[in-house]
């Protein structure tokens, strides 16, 4: 038996995204649905990666029962840093499943794991090197940072039940040789898709997402 992502989490969902069809291709496949998060690009035409508020507000009311992550960027990001909390605290308690920090500045992932544990949230951390040996939170291995850049190789786990996951240039195209790559280096992971779930005009697309659900899982109808 192939040993496949544990799910594979979509990023970059944005305001031109049919929630109806996200459900449609979440009840097949294993998915979990990444929402970025930044104070300066929220909803703005020109950062479309950065969904409104007012998609929000739809994706929760239409997509109950979708699985979902709270990607911190930026300015969102360091005020978990500085003050332990978000001003999104609410939301992510009623709508998400985990919540990620993306940012080069230092986060204790001791800090970061409690703060998302009273939120009833697991956290995750990206990593740009090795795995680190902390259990504290979910590490996202992603050399790349959204840029779309595929990885020479793809890190071991160090081992055990961990969970961890995999980012870096994934694309319809090349999803089934990274993960049969990924496959020997960890037992329990999952894969994250940023770039390469968009469309020519920066679009998320649901059609690569289920490019790349079929290329993994094979075509379930």
């Amino acid at each position: 038996m192939p040993n496949l992502p544990a799910f594979i989490t979509f990023t970059g969902v944005d305001d031109h995204t049919d929630v109806d069809a996200m459900a449609e291709l979440a009840a097949r496949y294993p998915i979990e649905w990444g929402v970025l998060f930044s104070p300066k690009r929220q909803g703005k035409e020109e950062h479309p990666r950065y969904p409104s508020l007012e998609f929000l507000k739809k994706l929760t009311h239409l997509g109950r029962g979708l699985r979902l992550s709270a990607h911190l960027c930026g300015g969102d990001a360091r005020q978990v840093i500085e003050l332990g909390r978000s001003q999104y605290d609410e939301p992510i308690r009623e709508h998400f499943d985990r919540v990620q920090s993306n940012t080069v500045d230092y986060v204790n992932p001791k800090d970061l794991a409690a703060w998302a544990q009273g939120l009833q949230v697991h956290a995750i951390l990206q990593c740009r090197d090795v795995f680190p040996n902390n259990d504290d939170v979910s590490w996202l291995y992603d050399a790349s940072g959204g840029r779309g850049i595929s990885p020479a190789i793809w890190p071991a786990s160090l081992g055990g039940s961990w969970l961890i996951g995999y980012a870096g240039g994934l694309n319809p195209g090349n999803v089934a040789a990274a993960v049969a790559q990924i496959q020997t280096q960890a037992s329990n992971y999952w894969i994250d898709l940023e770039t390469g779930a968009r469309d020519e005009d920066d679009r998320f697309s649901i059609e690569k997402c289920r490019a790349v659900c079929e290329a993994v899982y094979g075509v379930r109808v």
